[in-house]
């Protein structure tokens, strides 16, 4: 399935470039200039998301399709 969301700092700002992989995998993506990002993986995985600066978020998808992360 195709995921999308968007990654964000605690006050608000989006986080351009932050790392979207697909854990245990080397499927991955960057966030756009607005801290969206759209991947292609299966609903069962699990996101990692980091930005340098920033503690590394693991977040599973359990079938959603668009997932917004909160990055601190």
């Amino acid at each position: 399935i195709n995921i999308s969301g968007r990654v964000s700092s605690s006050i608000g700002e989006p986080m351009i470039g932050a790392s979207i992989m697909v854990k245990g995998t080397t499927n991955g993506t960057i966030t756009d200039l607005d801290g969206n990002f759209r991947i292609e993986t299966s609903p069962t995985a699990t996101l990692i998301i980091s930005y340098v600066g920033y503690v590394t978020q693991e977040v599973q998808i359990a079938g959603r399709k668009s997932i917004n992360i909160i990055l601190k």
